[in-house]
């Protein structure tokens, strides 16, 4: 029996997660299928293009991702309880933002009357507010919105209907900051680990490329603490301690150690971590971190902390 998501994600404390969520019937996201070898590239920047509108919306911001050929991830910090701090018209604003309403013309002054009109009719339906309010504080509502659209056009262009997405997509909770970093260098490689480039800086649907050229573009940037890609918080994210520069150290020497494929007692202890990832637990972190996480939800430990944490 799946987990109660409601059990994964913590319904009062703000968090870092990482995500996963796969495609269902051998249905390719993007790049080219080897089965009918139809080349679905463009999908990437449907789906690039509505997580960045979504997340400057929900309560949550965006520290890495990578869009592979038939899933996706998200290392995300969540804060379920930012919404209810939003003024009614913050909220009105962020959801038209977020689910425009259609207009009749293309015409940009009739979008902005459409516009105006469903914001007038929203600020005065508290009922319609307390619904957007909850939808943009739910980190499953942000899957589910950012999933739905993709699945609809991916169908319509597969000339298809039914689920492209599966129905639950993977979380786990990321208690401590070397879990984050580790979920982050995990998800930065993936493009490297698949064997579709060798370099982060080469694959342009991923969060490692952006990173490289946040570092190249400026030198302020690479020495100062990270940064999300893409936020909707007003309260930001706790920072992380790690500069631009020593994240990227990171992340080359795990893909140094991965190419090299060397003995475990021989590789880096941050490789150990990143590895770690692929084990799908509920949580990772610190064994201080994981036993209050799961003792606090009645469970036993969800498998081993990361290695050296």
């Amino acid at each position: 029996m799946a987990t109660p998501r409601s059990q994964l994600i913590d319904p009062d404390y703000p968090m870092h997660y990482h995500l996963v969520s796969r495609c269902v019937r051998r249905s390719w996201l993007c790049g080219v299928d080897p089965v009918s070898g139809r080349n679905y590239e463009h999908r990437k920047g449907w789906l690039h293009d509505r997580m960045f509108q979504l997340a400057k919306c929900f309560a949550i911001a965006i520290d890495a991702y990578a869009i592979m050929s038939n899933h996706f991830h998200l290392v995300v910090y969540f804060d379920p309880q930012e919404s209810y701090s939003w003024g009614d018209e913050e909220v009105a604003d962020r959801w038209l933002t977020a689910f425009p309403p259609p207009a009749a013309t293309k015409s940009p002054a009739d979008q902005q009357a459409v516009l105006a009109l469903h914001r007038a009719i929203m600020l005065q339906s508290p009922d319609k507010l307390m619904h957007a309010r909850e939808t943009l504080g739910s980190l499953s509502m942000f899957m589910k919105y950012l999933k739905q659209p993709i699945a609809h056009r991916a169908n319509k262009e597969d000339d298809c209907s039914g689920h492209f997405f599966e129905s639950r997509f993977y979380s786990g909770a990321l208690l401590d900051e070397s879990a984050v970093i580790a979920a982050m260098v995990y998800v930065d490689l993936n493009p490297v680990k698949a064997q579709i480039v060798q370099d982060i800086s080469e694959y342009e649907a991923a969060s490692g490329s952006a990173r490289v050229k946040l570092a190249k573009n400026s030198l302020a940037r690479l020495a100062a603490a990270i940064q999300p890609l893409v936020s909707g918080l007003t309260r930001e994210r706790p920072a992380l301690s790690i500069t631009l520069r020593a994240y990227l150290d990171i992340v080359n020497d795990c893909s140094r150690d991965h190419a090299a494929n060397e003995a475990v007692d021989k590789q880096s202890r941050w490789f150990d971590r990143v590895a770690s990832l692929r084990k799908r637990q509920r949580a990772f972190g610190s064994d201080l971190a994981l036993s209050a996480w799961s003792t606090d939800r009645g469970w036993s430990v969800p498998g081993s902390p990361l290695p050296g944490v």
